[in-house]
């Protein structure tokens, strides 16, 4: 029988799919929050997912780039001969009537003093004579003290100020937002074939970087760039974006993309087209179709989609119409529909 306190032990940790929601509840009554979380995973992207949902004006302040005097501002003195504070300009006018959302983000790397006067504005919305507009809320975002990252333990007194997450990855959240953003097919059908290296993470490691969704979307913009590398040029430059052992991965899953047939070969004549024997080459071809779907050639898509092993063609089908929501109306996708649901 499971005890209360074994259940608050829990492991309560959110993938994306769940945390957006509650940071929407959360922001829209402004209650200020904190997502912890390793690098590269999406706590940013979160936040300005959430800022543009709710239409706020997002501001992204660098904790761990600021000094004292860039929060409290700068003193001057005033037409009555007294100090006042010039206010920083990252901060939204005081008396706004405009919606913003705040995101102070790596919170946990900024120097202690600058923790320390962020109590005032997290918890009272106002550094000095200055105030927060009211329709104005706070997130920030954060590593872990477990992540090799410069962070500084965070007061008590700041902490008990914030409801505190800490995001997972989710392999089947990424793929969904990678097929609606315009990432490469072949980092999403990649990972499809290897999910372990969509994020892995070591703090021990010595590499200087690391597979996680950051470093997997600088990839995809290399790769679909115009003005290709060439091989070894290629090859470094995977290595510097996900490390060593995901980049010798990623680049033969290239090579083999690359060497296939030409997919309209595949579309002219879906009923008796060759089916890859190997699973790489059988999800980059998926790759190279995924790539030419469109409302023309859907119905011959999924012709072909059938004669996959069902979790292939499912994945297939289910990316392209992530990609084009429209290719649900197409006479291909209602009969790919009705084969799937018998």
């Amino acid at each position: 029988m499971t005890t209360v306190a074994e259940s608050i032990a829990a492991n309560y940790e959110l993938p994306p799919s769940e945390l957006t929601p509650v940071v929407k509840h959360l922001v829209s009554i402004r209650r200020p929050l904190i997502i912890w979380g390793p690098p590269g995973v999406g706590k940013s992207a979160i936040c300005r997912q959430v800022a543009d949902s709710l239409s706020l004006q997002y501001i992204d302040i660098r904790v761990l780039l600021l000094d004292l005097v860039d929060l409290r501002g700068i003193p001057y003195r005033n037409e009555n001969g007294q100090t006042a504070w010039a206010t920083p300009d990252f901060l939204p006018e005081e008396g706004s009537t405009d919606g913003f959302l705040i995101n102070l983000d790596e919170l946990a790397s900024g120097k202690p003093s600058i923790q320390a006067a962020l109590y005032q504005l997290v918890l009272d919305r106002q550094i000095g004579e200055y105030r927060l507009p009211e329709n104005a809320a706070i997130v920030a975002c954060s590593n872990r003290q477990t992540d090799r990252a410069v962070v500084h333990k965070m007061p008590t007194a700041l902490a008990s100020r914030f409801v505190h997450f800490d995001i997972s990855v989710s392999h089947a959240d990424w793929m969904a937002w990678a097929a609606a953003n315009s990432i490469a097919p072949e980092v999403i059908f990649f990972l499809q074939y290897r999910p372990n290296h969509l994020h892995h993470f070591d703090p021990e490691s010595a590499s200087k970087t690391f597979p996680c969704p950051r470093t997997w979307e600088f990839v995809s913009e290399a790769i679909s760039a115009p003005n290709h590398l060439n091989a070894e040029g290629e090859r470094s430059m995977l290595v510097g974006a996900v490390g060593e052992a995901a980049a010798i991965e990623f680049s033969s899953f290239l090579e083999v993309c690359r060497e296939l047939p030409h997919p309209k070969t595949i579309l002219d004549d879906p009923h008796s087209a060759l089916i890859p024997e190997e699973d790489s080459q059988l999800i980059a071809l998926c790759g190279t179709l995924y790539r030419m779907a469109d409302q023309f050639n859907m119905d011959a898509l999924a012709v072909y989609a059938k004669r996959l092993r069902s979790e292939v063609g499912q994945f297939l089908i289910d990316s392209c119409v992530r990609r084009d929501p429209l290719l649900r109306e197409t006479s291909g996708f209602i009969s790919w529909a009705t084969h799937a649901s018998r």
